[in-house]
């Protein structure tokens, strides 16, 4: 037995998918906040997208079986709700 089987190859990159998923997930979250914003009366399709996005990326968590997708839906969620909230309170005074 050699010691060099043992040992991983240096040259490997570590795996970023899952933070690629959440950036991804961050991002297409703050171009339609950013288009619902621009237009006082979309908060209510900002609502929507927000809650359709949650969705997706828990199904997709369900079928991938990757945490990164959880992560995303729950900070979709808790980053949209906090929002559409303060988008409401601009479009009503």
């Amino acid at each position: 037995m050699t010691e060099e089987s043992s040992v991983p190859p240096q040259d490997e990159k570590p795996n970023s998918g899952g933070m690629r998923i959440v950036g991804i997930n961050l991002a297409v979250l703050a171009g339609y906040t950013i288009i619902s914003a621009l237009i006082k009366e979309l908060w209510v399709l900002d609502m929507f997208f927000i809650g359709l996005q949650f969705v997706t990326c828990i199904v997709m968590a369900i079928v991938k079986r990757k945490w990164s997708w959880l992560l995303s839906g729950i900070l979709v969620l808790v980053i949209g709700f906090s929002t559409c909230v303060s988008l409401i309170n601009i479009s009503m005074h």
